[in-house]
């Protein structure tokens, strides 16, 4: 995956799956951590907490470029959140983000396969 940059500011031109006005974003990397915190410039009351895809699940990334999905030079995260009681953290890998840093783009795939499940456990190693 390319290392992204400790800050930069990028585009959803489409926005996020059900947010289509939320478009200019700024992707940070969570200090001390392999996390990355994305936050919306249009309404900053709005964020999330992604990991790399490939950390969640590897060869994540591979199987969505085979597909044609992503190209070269993508890369994908998965948007974290936290379930239950007591609380789990899960990755969404039917709903990833794919960033193009060399053209400070972003898009939110939706993608119906098992193989791509909605929650996936995030182990407290990975």
């Amino acid at each position: 995956m390319p290392q992204a940059p400790t800050a930069a500011a990028i585009v959803f031109p489409d926005g996020l799956v059900g947010l289509p006005a939320l478009v200019r974003h700024r992707l940070s990397i969570v200090p001390d951590t392999a996390l990355y915190e994305i936050v919306s410039d249009d309404d900053p009351t709005i964020g999330f907490i992604a990991a790399s895809a490939d950390s969640v699940r590897p060869g994540t990334s591979d199987r969505l470029r085979e597909r044609g999905v992503i190209g070269e030079g993508e890369w994908v995260l998965a948007i974290l959140a936290v379930h239950g009681d007591p609380p789990a953290i899960t990755a969404n890998l039917a709903g990833p983000v794919v960033i193009d840093m060399a053209k400070a783009t972003a898009r939110q795939l939706v993608i119906e396969d098992p193989e791509f499940p909605l929650q996936v456990p995030v182990s407290e190693a990975g």
